[in-house]
């Protein structure tokens, strides 16, 4: 996460006035450093990891300056208990499971506290949400149609079959889809939906919803043989989908209905009168995934 720079106004007439030759300065308001913390935990059993860094300029083509002094603890308040995250590299404080067991278990509640300095920033308490329920990845062959990779013409579509179980209350999920071993990421990539489809599905006729396109077609990506489609189903809360969605508005606001930029929310608390501040996410989230390889 990058801050936005405001540029100082300068009258046009100036402009005007100046020499072809004259170079202009443009002050540059950098504005106050912040902490930004990017904790989005799962059910899976692998590395859990939250990303501690800190603000850089909005034009800086560089890495987010690491904070490597932070003390960084998941609290699962439902059992009273804690995860202490160790530092590795890069901002990046992580948990290593050391059973088969999980940290992250849906209904429960958690919170995370991140000590920088003597300070402590603690987020909002978040409730992780049930899972979906993923039945399969279908690939299609494309026949030359669609688009291709690298000018190949025998390229494969695949298609998620997955369902949401019913419920007076709404799921939100985020679906997230590889090729091999590489995520698609791009902003055309945040691929969410509620209850599987486009809204929220009120007294369905069945236990099951199925999820309904464009969610199916995990943003319309193509594959060769020989390589897999993998895919993620996260359970976000109602603030995370919303969160994602505003961040997905404000990375493609741009072009001539462009809106006044603003700043994404945040559910990380800092102390009253405490600098600097910090923002970024907490989500707690049960996962579900499968592999489809492409023969």
């Amino acid at each position: 996460m990058k801050k936005i720079i405001k540029l100082s106004i300068i009258p046009f007439f100036i402009l005007l006035l100046s020499s072809c030759n004259d170079v202009i300065q443009i002050k540059l308001d950098e504005g106050s450093k912040l902490y930004v913390i990017d904790a989005f935990v799962n059910d899976l059993r692998t590395l859990q990891t939250i990303k501690v860094t800190t603000s850089d300029n909005y034009f800086s083509n560089k890495e987010a300056p690491p904070v490597t002094n932070a003390n960084v603890v998941l609290k699962d308040i439902t059992t009273n208990t804690q995860y202490t995250f160790t530092y590795t590299s890069k901002g990046n404080y992580t948990y290593s499971l050391t059973t088969t067991d999980t940290i992250s278990k849906p209904n429960h509640q958690y919170q995370i506290n991140v000590t920088i300095d003597g300070n402590t920033y603690t987020s909002l308490v978040v409730t992780q949400k049930r899972a979906a329920i993923l039945d399969s990845i279908s690939a299609i062959y494309n026949n030359g149609q669609g688009i291709n990779i690298g000018g190949e013409k025998d390229t494969y579509s695949c298609l998620l079959f997955a369902r949401d179980l019913g419920g007076p209350i709404p799921d939100y999920y985020w679906v997230r889809t590889y090729r091999n071993d590489t995520l698609f990421n791009g902003p055309s990539d945040i691929n969410t939906c509620i209850d599987g489809t486009g809204g929220a599905v009120n007294n369905p006729p069945k236990d099951t919803i199925f999820f309904t396109p464009p969610t199916t077609f995990m943003g319309g990506e193509t594959y060769l043989l020989n390589q897999t489609c993998k895919v993620e189903i996260y359970s976000v809360s109602r603030e995370t989908y919303f969160f994602l969605i505003q961040a997905l508005a404000q990375i493609n606001n741009g072009g001539l209905f462009a809106t006044t930029p603003e700043n994404v929310k945040t559910n990380i608390i800092t102390p009253a009168g405490i600098k600097p501040k910090a923002v970024g996410w907490f989500n707690m989230a049960s996962v579900v995934t499968k592999t489809k390889n492409i023969l």
